[in-house]
């Protein structure tokens, strides 16, 4: 909950621009929400793991790594989260405007534009999880905020203009629900859960193997955290 609270309340406070001192230009933006993700896993990564994506709990699930038990309990915190991040940032700021900080579609794109990129960019990010998640990468858990911190920028730069590039149910969720803003909302869930689900189900089809030629006769997959 906490992480994610951090990361939106990082990536949220740089969209502030009816204060002085403000110009959330688009590359401001997506660095803000980048290093917010780093921060979170810096902080939280060795308590709980800093997942804070609803459709990345989906992949951890489908790759083996978490119960749907615990997939509902994380998404709930996640949830809340989002809501933390965003009223903080509301708290702190007078009169902020209707819609702050709420994902839309661009309307020179139009909503099958921005599915289409959520559904592209959650799953490259959920591929990106699942590279942290695979056993042949054990050796480099300390690198993983700089591994998202790459994937999220790389991502977010070319696509957000499209439809704000969420990529994240709980990032979308939080900013909508204080605004009371539902507009197009559902595209949120469906395209990054959707994005998700097929990106680490591909994963695990083809690609998540073991590496040498003789395996462990009986190799056992652990529920662990995925961070």
């Amino acid at each position: 909950m906490l992480g994610t609270a951090v990361f939106v309340a990082l990536g949220c406070g740089n969209v502030v621009e009816h204060i002085s001192n403000s110009s959330p230009a688009h590359l401001n933006t997506v660095i803000s929400f980048s290093f917010g993700i780093a921060t979170s896993i810096i902080i939280f990564g060795p308590i709980s793991g800093a997942l804070m994506n609803p459709a990345l709990n989906i992949a951890a699930v489908i790759s083996g790594h978490m119960s749907l038990i615990k997939c509902l309990y994380f998404t709930i915190f996640q949830l809340l989260g989002g809501i933390l991040g965003v009223l903080t940032v509301k708290l702190v700021t007078p009169n902020i405007p209707d819609g702050f900080c709420v994902t839309m579609p661009n309307p020179d794109v139009g909503v099958g534009s921005a599915f289409a990129v959520e559904f592209l960019t959650s799953g490259v990010l959920s591929l990106g999880l699942c590279h942290v998640l695979d056993p042949r990468q054990s050796t480099q858990t300390g690198l993983i905020f700089a591994k998202f911190l790459v994937i999220v920028t790389a991502i977010a730069v070319p696509a957000a203009k499209y439809g704000g590039c969420s990529m994240n149910p709980a990032r979308s969720f939080g900013p909508a629900l204080l605004s009371s803003t539902w507009d197009f909302h559902w595209i949120y869930w469906t395209a990054t859960c959707l994005g998700a689900i097929v990106a680490a189900s591909l994963y695990r089809a083809f690609f998540e193997r073991e590496i040498y030629e003789d395996p462990p006769a009986n190799p056992k997959r652990d529920e662990v955290h995925p961070i």
